[in-house]
């Protein structure tokens, strides 16, 4: 049996999507691109599909799904179930779909439009940012996990003095539940004595004047719980400081002195806090405050700056600048001096074999049987920076490709335009060589939609002032064969309006001119046509009219059959608007149509 080679793939999509078409033509480009595809049509089988345990990666999902529930309800049931990226897809993009999708956790919005080349890079950079933030929440997850298992009671303060965190060892000296203590006043659960005097102690720097500058410590104290059973400890209190030096909390932390039983006894010189330091997941070292000697490191510390255990212990921090440069060191040692500990403090570090990586700093003092130490933690966040980046010029790529999107459109139609212009040159009977006119105007006026999308910086709505001269301008030189004959009376207010509704708005203005051009001067007349645009309350209104012949008794334009008039009263209906006519023999006809600025279609 021959051997075949197994290629990997980048990620496991479902597609939902109702198009078919469109579906396979989506799923064979990601299947090239080597990504595996399974492809559903209806919301029942994309949730039953995700229910199944199949592995699922990413949902390409169309939002515009017509079997009772559209893509953004099935997004919130998927999300209920399980955690997953989503990116939608649809041709629709106006406000109200926009703000729904906002409200869904989603990975990204693609029109429906867009190339398949977009949506693969729309992909990828979704499955990067999923992939950071599952790193993100596991680092998270890493911080959590170490607070709740310090030796240590460990509460962090409002500046009002509220409890807003507390990790288990704390609520075992208070002898309370989380719950029951959460954005409480400390003060309410918290009894703390002198060992000596047996007076309270209070916090004289929560809601006063008196605010607290620096770390502080007492010894000789005494928590005593709600069940009466008392802890000796040394307490620590150190300020959380904003970027301008404004207390922003509290953390006050409890150590267990030698007066309280030790419920984990240490055996074999090492204690239950030592294993705890070796194990974390996070990269630690202690050092001395004396002379900055090197005690321990743990070997996530080792793996982070690659290097061996034996090499460092015992020896002083100044022999590692090569981990950083001069400017870094002399930074972090000023904060350091300046706030007692580093807070977050972001530096670069460099490996023996040239790499450069970014790393975040915390630090704290401490002492023990009157020597004091640092506890450093370092946390990588090369990979962090990285995705960052990538999704920050991926952003930027997709706004260059959608404008070309837009260019490309628009040049599509145009071919398609010219093409139609040379088949028209073969045709030698009228009224084919009309329809063939007729269908060139048409695509012509959607053709300049795009081309006003793409020379404007906003890819979503479209400036009608200056798409309406455009579109006049063109159909004056396609179907005015002396300029001298017919006078165009424009006038315009600035309004913009989105894609979806300035295509249907291009296809009515391109069929009034077009019909007045045509019959509204037979017999080489001339006269003025009017074209004025405006808005009243909350809606938009266009009026065409001309001071030509008017239409024939046989006509009637909000009940006839004729292509065109059709095409006018099925646009108006999907924008929400309303046409009204008057015409005079021998006045003229004029067409006036009003729809509502803001779209309120509710569709998907």
């Amino acid at each position: 049996m021959p051997l075949t080679e197994i290629k990997h793939s980048l990620g496991h999509i479902l597609l939902v999507e109702d198009e078919a078409i469109l579906a396979i033509s989506q799923s064979e480009f990601l299947k090239n691109k080597g990504y595996s595809v399974q492809y559903v049509s209806n919301t029942s089988d994309a949730y039953d599909y995700i229910t199944s345990g199949e592995r699922v990666d990413l949902i390409l999902m169309d939002i515009n799904l017509s079997d009772g529930m559209d893509g953004i309800q099935l997004a919130e049931k998927i999300l209920l179930y399980r955690e997953i990226p989503i990116l939608f897809v649809s041709g629709y993009s106006d406000n109200k779909i926009l703000d729904r999708v906002c409200k869904v956790k989603h990975f990204g919005f693609i029109p429906k439009i867009s190339s398949p080349d977009i949506i693969e890079c729309m992909i990828r950079s979704a499955l990067q940012l999923y992939k950071a933030e599952q790193e993100l929440a596991f680092r998270e997850n890493e911080l959590r996990i170490t607070f709740e298992a310090m030796g240590d009671g460990v509460i962090v303060l409002t500046p009002e003095g509220l409890i807003r965190e507390i990790n288990h060892k704390a609520l075992d000296m208070l002898g309370y539940q989380k719950s029951e203590v959460l954005e409480k006043d400390l003060s309410s659960y918290l009894f703390l004595v002198q060992a000596e005097t047996r007076t309270r102690v209070s916090y004289p720097f929560l809601n006063s004047s008196n605010v607290l500058k620096n770390t502080e410590r007492k010894n000789d104290l005494i928590v005593v719980s709600s069940t009466g059973r008392e802890t000796h400890v040394t307490e620590t209190i150190s300020p959380i400081l904003d970027t301008e030096k404004n207390l922003n909390g509290v953390v006050i932390v409890f150590r267990e002195t030698p007066d309280t039983p030790v419920m984990v006894p240490p055996k074999d010189g090492e204690s239950l806090y030592a294993k705890v330091f070796q194990l974390s997941p996070i990269a630690m070292a202690i050092s001395t405050v004396k002379d900055g000697t090197y005690l321990d490191v743990n070997s996530s510390m080792e793996i982070i700056f690659q290097f061996d255990k034996s090499k460092v212990v015992g020896k002083k921090t100044e022999e590692f600048k090569a981990w950083s440069n001069p400017e870094q060191i002399e930074r972090l040692n000023k904060i350091y001096k300046e706030k007692g500990r580093l807070s977050g403090e972001r530096m670069s570090v460099a490996h023996s074999d040239g790499k450069k990586y970014d790393v975040i700093v915390f630090s704290q003092a401490f002492e023990i049987a009157g020597e004091r130490f640092i506890l450093w933690i370092n946390l990588d966040i090369t990979k962090n920076l990285d995705m960052e980046d990538r999704l920050a010029k991926s952003l930027e790529e997709k706004d260059v490709l959608l404008k070309e999107l837009q260019h490309r459109v628009k040049n599509t139609l145009a071919i398609i335009s010219g093409l139609l212009n040379l088949e028209s040159f073969k045709v030698e009977n009228e009224v084919a060589k009309q329809s063939f006119l007729n269908a060139q105007s048409r695509i012509m006026s959607m053709s300049k939609v795009y081309e006003n999308l793409y020379q404007s910086e906003d890819l979503e709505s479209v400036d009608l002032r200056k798409y309406i001269e455009d579109l006049v301008f063109s159909l004056h030189d396609i179907f005015v064969l002396n300029p001298t004959k017919i006078r165009f009376d424009v006038k315009l207010e600035d309004v913009r309006l989105d894609l979806k509704r300035t295509l249907p708005l291009g296809l009515i203005l391109n069929e009034l001119l077009t019909n007045a051009l045509k019959y509204a001067y037979p017999n080489d007349k001339g006269g003025d046509i009017r074209i004025h645009l405006s808005r009243s309350n909350e809606n938009i209104i266009l009026s065409v009219g001309d001071d030509g012949e008017g239409l024939p008794d046989s006509v009637n334009i909000e009940k006839g059959n004729h292509f065109g008039y059709e095409l006018i009263r099925s646009l108006t209906s999907q924008l929400k608007g309303v046409f009204s006519s008057v015409s005079k023999k021998g006045e003229g006809l004029n067409i006036m149509i009003s729809f509502p600025q803001k779209n309120n279609d509710k569709g998907t």
